[in-house]
């Protein structure tokens, strides 16, 4: 698949863009590339995260991947200023986790190459 490196650019940056928008503070980035998928893991301080927030952001993370609609869309995100787009970021992921305890949002999501 092409532009692979790209896209997980624009995965970071929707996650950072939730986190932020959610007055994420302290935040670490991980990311791992193996031979046949990539790892990232995101960590951020957010006080006071809402329940429903976090239920939602569940919901869209998991989207099933819809390698079609990753094809042809993964490179309109981040092009505004509304929402983070969680529901492209679920489509173009294979496995997807989302905690948070302690005031700390955990992130990890997996992409098969």
């Amino acid at each position: 698949m092409k532009h692979n490196n790209q896209r997980n650019i624009k995965i970071v940056s929707e996650l950072l863009n939730f986190c932020y928008s959610n007055g994420g503070k302290d935040m670490s980035i991980d990311v791992k590339t193996e031979e046949h998928r990539t790892l990232i893991h995101i960590k951020s301080k957010i006080e006071n995260l809402s329940d429903n927030t976090l239920e939602v952001s569940k919901k869209l993370l998991n989207a099933p991947r819809c390698h079609e609609i990753e094809e042809y869309y993964w490179n309109l995100t981040g092009n505004d200023d509304t929402d983070s787009e969680l529901t492209l970021v679920g489509m173009m992921t294979d496995e997807t986790s989302i905690a948070y305890k302690d005031n700390i949002l955990e992130i990890k999501v997996v992409r098969e190459h």
